[in-house]
């Protein structure tokens, strides 16, 4: 079981620690950091308790249920004979949970462990003996800078370095919330943005999202909006002309940037759910099957018709597998390739303008892109099924 405590480094360290960066006090995101790394405990010195960080804390039942405010006029100090190590974390900083379970596994030995890339400033993040937290409780417990006190432990005491790869800022100054700033946006994209996720929506999600953090906004509200917006591609598309489908191009770009939005505001102001995930992932399919369906009716007659709407059950039969079974579904195997290319959004934006170019000089093209559409989708999600069925097979046989 780890336990933590958000020390204050410098005197400073109070009014930066109540500084906001992205939508949340830098108190919280270093209580929220040392909660997904496993502590079910985290003492916070009352002086950091405010307004702003009642307020965030009220959206995080999770991590309000590890909350210890350590008020020095009531309780004692932790028994040093425990013998339990505590996370000391500045109470100004931005890190990833990883570095924290980094000095947590494996267990460090008796002088404690500290992250190597922050033992060069007053504020190192260090597992440490219980001796040395029970000698600076009454430090701690009113919120007194400890900074050199534990660079003279460190000086001293034979602390393990452990590096660990990931975001690591410890706010000092105005330039340190700026880069504490700067670095959250810079992370907050994720595996499996393509080319187009990365030179455009990104790069125009993230001024959406810096104005939604300072707002009550919420990702599931920004969730509904790309659906509005993506409705209204979709209407664009469906027996459409050529200024309509350029058009529906157009919503059907910043439906995408909105839905890019809705997950970096979750991920920044810890608002991730499971019910928003679903969500996401719906609007998303919805639009996608919409559109490709609305290609089929462009074309145009019964044959068309049937065309697409093959598609857009290829469409969505590709997200379900995709969404619900990704462990078993490796790039470069059976679904790599042509297949893959085709499951991306780079593609896609491909087809629509290979759909209003042919809208606009071939119209008998149409039908073939539709075919091809619907081919496509359906081969994705049958060599999904594939996939897996010859990866359960072979695991049965070993």
């Amino acid at each position: 079981m780890a336990r933590a405590l958000l020390y204050l480094p410098e005197a400073a360290s109070r009014a930066l620690a109540a500084r906001q960066i992205a939508g949340r006090p830098l108190t919280v995101r270093a209580l929220v950091a040392a909660v997904r790394a496993g502590a079910t405990t985290v003492g916070i010195p009352v002086s950091l308790r405010d307004p702003a960080v009642e307020r965030a804390l009220e959206r995080l039942p999770a991590a309000t249920g590890a909350v210890r405010w350590l008020d020095p006029t009531i309780g004692r100090g932790p028994d040093a004979d425990s013998g339990e190590p505590w996370l000391l974390i500045p109470a100004p900083l931005v890190i990833d949970p990883g570095c924290l379970r980094a000095l947590l596994d494996p267990a460090a030995p008796a002088g404690g462990a500290v992250l190597a890339n922050s033992m060069a400033g007053p504020a190192p993040v260090i597992l440490a003996p219980a001796a040395l937290v029970t000698r600076l409780w009454p430090k701690l417990a009113v919120g007194e800078p400890i900074g050199l006190d534990l660079a003279r432990h460190l000086d001293a005491a034979r602390t393990e370095p452990r590096q660990a790869p990931g975001l690591l800022v410890v706010v000092r100054d105005e330039a340190g919330l700026v880069e504490a700033e700067q670095a959250l946006y810079r992370r907050v994209g994720t595996g499996w943005d393509t080319g187009v996720d990365r030179f455009l929506h990104r790069r125009c999600s993230r001024w959406i999202t810096r104005v939604l953090v300072r707002t009550p906004a919420t990702p599931n509200l920004v969730s509904l909006a790309s659906l509005a917006v993506g409705s209204a591609a979709i209407w664009c598309f469906w027996r459409a002309t050529p200024a309509s489908a350029a058009w529906g191009i157009a919503f059907y770009a910043l439906a995408s940037i909105l839905d890019h939005s809705d997950g970096e505001l979750a991920r920044l102001t810890y608002q991730e759910s499971r019910f928003g995930a679903h969500l996401d992932w719906a609007i998303d399919t919805i639009i996608h099957a919409g559109v490709v369906l609305g290609m089929g009716l462009t074309a145009g007659g019964p044959v068309a018709l049937a065309v697409g709407i093959a598609a857009a059950g290829g469409v969505t039969a590709s997200a379900w597998f995709a969404r619900i079974l990704p462990h078993e579904i490796e790039v470069g195997e059976a679904v790599g390739g042509a297949l893959e290319d085709m499951g991306n959004r780079d593609f896609f934006y491909l087809l629509l303008l290979a759909f209003v170019l042919f809208r606009w000089t071939a119209t008998g093209l149409l039908l073939p892109l539709a075919l091809l559409v619907a081919l496509g989708s359906q081969a994705y999600w049958v060599s999904c099924v594939s996939r897996i069925r010859r990866s359960r097979a072979a695991g049965a046989r070993s």
